[in-house]
């Protein structure tokens, strides 16, 4: 007698009988799980869509949402993420097939930090190109030929931090690529640290090159419109991403008010989005960033914006603040609790508008620090002043020191893998359950100590209504990247080591200084051009830039020069990494 074993002994002749329903069944099966991996799916149990009520961010349950996060290194599709027992290395960027690592990465930021956002940098270049060889924008990835989506990418990387209840803060930061980073783009510009241009407001002539090859040579209105609008739609199943308008935008000293263009460019946005039916939370900034300085850097021009868009809804503001960028701003910043909090309260009554503040890159640059425990008390306490007044925090950055480079040692957040360096650490301990289902929602309604700046009249904008066309470009080809076909089950980082915290707010010993003058940065690859001067630049190199001694200067009114002697903050920098005989150059962002 001839047997079969499938899960009991059968018969021949039944076996057959039987099985044929069985064979079908798990062939349909096993189909099934191919192909579910290649429809990405959205996941939206975990993060709620959110709106805003006064300054707070809410969800659809009444819960108050604090958004705490960090920055990610590159720009899709290709940032850096990396799965357990690998190293934060250039060579994970361009990765066809980022699932694996993403679900680790979103498990130890999920589980071990606290974290329920993420900050990636895009190029709206690749964005509407959709297509990216890696092959094609870098020689040092000659052999990688397989193109990627970016807008397939970026629908993997909100569908995977879905799960984990993370947020995905997507924001331009160039138009093209630049050149240090990916010199075979065919509109790779020599310019850096945002010195291309602003949209609305000028272009060096690879972005000038792009916009007339996409068909938008004379309307550049239009081809935001239709970004903007491709965006939501490409993104409109996934309530996580959360589109920000641009990095870092400014035109001329701290005190000088936006642009009419570069408003007519939000307001464009604005209704782009809304206009698709999406009620995504949309982030504004303008000016580099922000201190206390007393010289007319505040956040007034929040009001412009307001006033420019009197119906919008579910709008966040942001800004970036740092201890050492862009050159020494110790003098001007408290470092005990209380006096901090009033600091950042002054920030708050300043803006006069009822919204949310987010300030979603912020850190500090212990490469400068003369006294690193006087850093780290700055830090702690900026974090649980900005948690208690509900300023959301963003970390800068996702990286190790050896991962950053030397040069800018201090600003991350890792001392290897997804373990907390001393910053990091201090992040984690700041973090503090959200109140869940509250019977009244407190709104903060500052009471201004100070009379609030009147920003200049708002221009009148005019509204698009036309939906343009794209038009073709060279290379439009739109491949779905290979996703892997199963989810490896992501490992639960170590025990967190927990550094003792101090119970009450500490006041350490202050060095005394004289408040700096901010002298402009140069970037040592590639400068900025002379008509850019009054944009802020970053400093890249390999070698560890010769710091001059602190001088005591008088200060400037201007936030926009910098020291290039002292550390630059850089959410992403024009920074050469080298690994073994590979020279990775990476533009990442570069303030």
């Amino acid at each position: 007698m001839k047997t079969n074993i499938f899960g009991k002994t059968l018969h021949t002749t039944h076996f057959k009988r039987a099985t044929r329903p069985i064979v079908i069944c798990i062939s349909a099966l096993f189909i099934i799980s191919m192909v579910a991996p290649l429809a990405i799916q959205p996941v939206q149990a975990a993060t709620p869509a959110l709106h805003t009520s006064g300054s707070q961010i809410i969800d659809a349950d009444g819960n108050v949402i604090y958004l705490r996060g960090v920055g990610v290194a590159g720009f899709a599709p290709n940032l850096i993420f990396w799965g357990q027992g690998q190293s934060d290395s250039w060579s994970n960027q361009w990765n066809t097939n980022p699932t694996a690592v993403m679900e680790q990465t979103f498990t130890a930021m999920r589980d071990q930090w606290h974290i329920n956002y993420i900050r990636v940098f895009i190029y709206p270049s690749w964005y509407y190109r959709d297509s990216i060889t890696p092959a094609q924008e870098d020689s040092n990835y000659a052999s990688q030929t397989t193109p990627i989506s970016t807008k397939a990418y970026l629908r993997t990387l909100c569908a995977e931090a879905a799960k984990y209840g993370i947020y995905v803060n997507i924001v331009p930061y160039m138009l093209t690529p630049p050149s240090s980073s990916a010199g075979n783009d065919p509109y790779a510009t020599p310019n850096f640290a945002g010195g291309q241009g602003l949209p609305m407001s000028g272009w060096d002539s690879a972005a000038q090159r792009f916009l007339s090859d996409a068909g938008y040579a004379n309307n550049e209105l239009a081809f935001w419109q239709w970004f903007w609008a491709d965006m939501a739609n490409n993104l409109k199943d996934y309530p996580n991403a959360i589109f920000e308008a641009w990095n870092e935008p400014q035109i001329g000293a701290d005190n000088t008010p936006i642009p009419s263009a570069y408003l007519q460019y939000l307001q464009t946005m604005y209704n782009a989005i809304r206009g698709t039916g999406s009620n995504h939370l949309i982030m504004m900034q303008w000016r580099v960033g922000w201190f206390p300085n007393g010289y007319g850097n505040t956040l007034s021009w929040t009001k412009q914006i307001s006033d420019a868009i009197p119906t919008a809804t579910n709008l966040i503001y942001t800004t970036h603040l740092y201890y050492y960028a862009p050159t020494d701003l110790t003098p001007y910043w408290a470092t005990d609790y209380n006096t901090l909090k009033t600091q950042l309260q002054s920030g708050i009554n300043s803006m006069g508008v009822n919204a949310p503040l987010v300030i979603n890159e912020q850190g500090s640059c212990l490469t400068s620090s003369r006294n690193r425990q006087n850093d780290y008390t700055w830090w702690q306490n900026l974090l649980l002043a900005q948690r208690d007044l509900g300023i959301g925090a963003g970390a800068y950055y996702w990286l190790s020191d050896a991962g950053l480079g030397p040069v800018y040692s201090g600003e991350t957040m890792l001392s290897n893998g997804y373990a907390p360096n001393t910053m990091g650490q201090h992040f984690i301990n700041a973090y503090k359950p959200s109140t869940t289902n509250p019977t009244a929602i407190p709104t903060i309604t500052p009471t201004p100590t100070t009379t609030p700046i009147t920003p200049n009249p708002t221009t009148t904008l005019t509204t698009i209504t036309t939906t343009p066309t794209r038009a073709p470009m060279a290379l439009t080809t739109d491949p779905t990247p290979t996703t892997p076909t199963t989810d490896p089950t992501p490992t639960t980082p170590t025990t967190d080591p927990t550094p003792t915290t101090p119970t009450t707010d500490p006041t350490p010993t202050e060095t005394t200084a004289s408040a700096p003058d901010p002298t402009e940065e140069s970037i040592q690859i590639s400068p900025k051009s002379q008509s850019n001067s009054t944009r802020h630049t970053k400093h890249h190199s390999t070698h560890t830039p010769t710091k001059s001694a602190h001088q005591v200067r008088e200060p400037t009114k201007s936030y926009d020069n910098r020291d290039s002697s002292l550390c630059f903050h850089r959410s992403s920098w024009q920074q050469h990494h080298s690994s073994g005989s590979r020279s990775h150059k990476w533009s990442a962002h570069c303030r």
